[in-house]
């Protein structure tokens, strides 16, 4: 069981290290669009710098719209399970 973690994390290690460069553009365009789509991880993989997302704003224009709760009934929680 050993020998086949140790593989497989010496073939991840060195996924990684063959493609930094890639790792480092996808970190990079997370840090400036806080989120990556498709489109920009086909840019990446292609060597080419990624585009803006399609809904981005760079700080201008409209928010995006607000996140929309669950409409579950709210249950106690750490109670007796007769109380539930």
């Amino acid at each position: 069981m050993r020998t086949i973690i140790d593989q497989c994390y010496g073939t991840a290690k060195q996924i990684l290290t063959d493609n930094r460069d890639k790792l480092d553009a996808m970190a990079d365009a997370l840090m400036k669009y806080e989120t990556i789509d498709a489109e920009q991880i086909d840019d990446i993989m292609a060597g080419r710098t990624p585009r803006e997302p399609r809904d981005w704003t760079g700080g201008t224009g409209t928010p995006p719209p607000p996140v929309v709760q669950d409409e579950r009934p709210e249950t106690p929680i750490g109670g007796p399970a007769a109380d539930v």
